[in-house]
């Protein structure tokens, strides 16, 4: 469904805003 999609799509954006700003500094 078009729901659960746009959940997963946000939950993936999030982890990988995450992900970018915990690994900036170290790069």
């Amino acid at each position: 469904s078009y729901d659960a999609f746009m959940e997963a799509l946000t939950i993936y954006g999030l982890v990988v805003a995450l992900a970018l700003l915990f690994a900036n500094p170290f790069v």
